[in-house]
């Protein structure tokens, strides 16, 4: 809180800040410059290095990453594991839930509370209310289905969950809409595989279904929003339009080759080119000063992987262009297949 205040009188006498978030891999922060870090702002990022074909090594990166959430494992540096259990198939998934051939639509949830759902609102006035008028859509829309997917990450907070709020205004749900709470087993990428449609606030799982070529109503502000593979309502009128023209005839509204191919460009640029080298990490600080010592930080081999980004934090421009693809030395070459 203390922070956020010296950033809003920094802003206010014009001063140049500089804040930063560790990032959901080690070794790694993200940083923003005369910004709020956790609205991950990435427009100069994308303007910069968005309109080139993606490498075959950040292809396999991403594949190897995006593999690993799918089946609830680790990947390399990253820290986060939503998922609760691993894939099972779309049609256990389908019959476990009892969906039948309507239109689908995956609804996948943030951690009501969280940061990335704080000042995000911009067609209702906060996820909640969101959610909810969604739901009011879909009793009166009983010719498609909804499946709501609570964040699996309510397990780690003490807040209220997003299905006590749900479940206090519906207590009862029409046949047409299904609740997963986050302790369930259910794999959110099974549900992906059948639905037609995903909507959401500003969770990275929009992206990742515009990746599997799905189109994604994103209803908050979310880096992702207005990169060309996302649909963007800009009023809770327009929102119920999307809709209603999207459930009347889904497969119109799948994403073309091209926008799949910009949502796997824009995954690997947030995932593997916005986070930037930093020697220790908050999850791992103890471990992090045994292993990278400020002696070793200060080195020639430490200042060589280091001095870029101490530079950023005092202020010097990061220039994304200068930057380049800069992580894809670090990443395996993809092997040629077998002759």
């Amino acid at each position: 809180l203390e922070m956020g205040v010296a950033y809003q009188i920094a802003r206010l006498l014009g001063i140049q800040t500089v804040t930063f978030e560790f990032a959901d891999q080690r070794e790694r922060i993200w940083i923003a410059q005369d910004g709020e870090i956790m609205a991950h702002d990435t427009s100069a990022l994308w303007e910069a290095l968005g309109n080139q074909p993606l490498p075959p090594a950040a292809r396999q990166a991403m594949l190897d990453l995006y593999a690993a959430r799918r089946n609830a494992r680790l990947w390399g540096n990253f820290a986060r594991q939503w998922q609760q259990a691993p894939q099972e198939g779309a049609q256990k998934v389908r019959t476990e839930l009892h969906l039948d051939r309507r239109p689908v639509a995956l609804l996948a949830t943030n951690v009501l509370g969280d940061s990335l759902t704080l000042g995000r609102q911009r067609i209702s006035a906060t996820m909640a209310e969101w959610i909810l008028g969604t739901l009011c859509y879909f009793v009166e829309h009983p010719q498609a289905q909804l499946v709501i997917r609570i964040h699996p990450g309510e397990l780690l907070t003490h807040g209220t969950s997003m299905a006590a709020v749900i479940q206090a205004a519906f207590p009862q749900l029409p046949e047409n809409i299904h609740l997963i709470l986050p302790d369930a087993k259910t794999n959110t990428y099974d549900v992906v595989e059948i639905a037609d449609l995903g909507l959401v606030y500003t969770t990275t799982v929009g992206m990742e279904m515009a990746m599997a070529g799905l189109p994604v109503i994103v209803a908050g502000k979310t880096h992702y929003a207005g990169k060309g593979f996302t649909l963007d309502p800009p009023t809770w009128q327009a929102y119920e339009q999307t809709l209603d023209e999207i459930l009347r005839k889904p497969a119109a509204y799948r994403l073309s080759p091209a926008q799949v191919e910009q949502a796997w460009l824009y995954a690997y640029l947030f995932f593997f080119e916005f986070s930037l080298p930093f020697p220790w990490h908050l999850l791992w600080l103890g471990e992090d000063f045994r292993l990278r010592p400020m002696r070793y930080v200060l080195s020639p081999e430490g200042q060589a992987r280091y001095h870029q980004t101490f530079g950023y934090l005092a202020g010097e421009p990061l220039d994304w262009s200068a930057r380049g693809l800069a992580r894809l030395s670090e990443l395996p070459t993809p092997k040629e297949p077998a002759a």
